[in-house]
């Protein structure tokens, strides 16, 4: 933050380098929030078109429209974008679509044809139409409530350490959100795309396998979270994820629940995960996240990340304040 803070109660630019520190000081109650807007997120996608790749492309799509108003300046809030959230992209092919969501051609091509059949978009030569069922399915005021109690946080945060004048809660980002919708929803949906196709490539290039682990991971967090230790280092939080005393696995139906994964998808793939050596199996058939390779990348992972979503923080409150 700029050291020439005056006395008067006015928002002052937030650096990534504060929002970084502060999340480095409190990771762990920060990570909880984020953990479980992630996993609300993958909820979300699975049970819209029941393939979070077909979730994908339509989230890409839409952050392609949102990307092309930026650049030519245009801002709706979300009221003004869903009164008619149809719309048309035409420098959008099978191939950029392929590239940018790290699918094959066969795949981008599969899964757009079934997004057609099922009305969601219409695509005609080079361009590709995104229907108002589609708007239905993906209409963003979850994300927007969930990822908002993250900025409260923060915010919360940054004022009991002095560095900002006032706190800011949810309902406030919320309304500022709203006001600069397809501003905001460009640069938050590029950064999640880049997060959930970073872990789909470490869980064998499959986003049902990574939202299985991510459900052991869930629920081991959960596990934390209710422990009696409350205070991690962002370094040491992944150890205590691994062993927090008389954790409890969770079974393949209760996976199957939280995901809405059909239970033999959920065997199946737990049998690779185990194959693989990166979770185990307890005698009463519960399921664990193990120190194995697939870990290990994702606790690198989760270290870039820590940095990288401090910056999109930073982002979104400097055009929430300054826009």
């Amino acid at each position: 933050m700029e050291n020439n803070v005056t006395n008067q109660i006015t928002p002052t630019k937030l650096s990534e380098q504060n929002i970084y520190k502060t999340y480095c000081d409190n990771y762990d109650s920060i990570h909880y929030l984020f953990v479980e807007f992630q996993f609300s997120w993958l909820q979300q996608a699975y049970k819209s078109l029941k393939d979070i790749d077909k979730y994908n492309i339509l989230v890409f799509l839409y952050k392609e429209n949102f990307v092309e108003l930026n650049e030519i300046f245009k801002v709706k809030s979300l009221k003004e974008f869903y009164i008619n959230p149809r719309f048309h992209l035409d420098k959008i092919n099978i191939i950029q679509i392929s590239k940018k969501l790290r699918i094959s051609k066969e795949t981008a091509r599969r899964k757009i044809l079934e997004l057609e059949e099922e009305g969601v978009l219409i695509k005609n030569k080079k361009t590709i139409s995104v229907t108002l069922k589609a708007g239905l399915l993906q209409k963003p005021e979850n994300t927007i409530n969930s990822f908002s109690k993250i900025l409260q946080y923060v915010s919360w945060l940054l004022f009991k350490e002095k560095k900002v004048k006032k706190y800011y809660e949810k309902e406030f980002f919320i309304k500022k959100i709203n006001e600069r919708f397809t501003q905001i929803l460009a640069i938050f949906l590029e950064y999640q795309l880049e997060y959930l196709l970073v872990r789909k490539a470490i869980a064998n290039n499959d986003m049902e396998t990574w939202f299985i682990v991510g459900s052991l991971l869930y629920n081991q967090i959960m596990f934390l979270k209710k422990s009696e230790k409350k205070s991690h280092y962002q370094k040491e939080w992944i150890e205590e994820v691994l062993d927090v005393g008389n954790k409890k696995g969770i079974n393949a139906m209760s996976i199957s629940d939280l995901t809405g994964i059909p239970r033999p998808t959920v065997i199946r793939k737990l049998k690779f995960l185990l194959k693989e050596n990166d979770i185990y199996k307890d005698k009463e058939n519960l399921y664990y996240i193990t120190d194995g390779k697939l870990f290990s990348k994702l606790n690198k992972q989760r270290l870039i990340n820590i940095k990288k979503l401090s910056h999109i923080i930073s982002r979104i409150n400097n055009i929430v304040f300054f826009s």
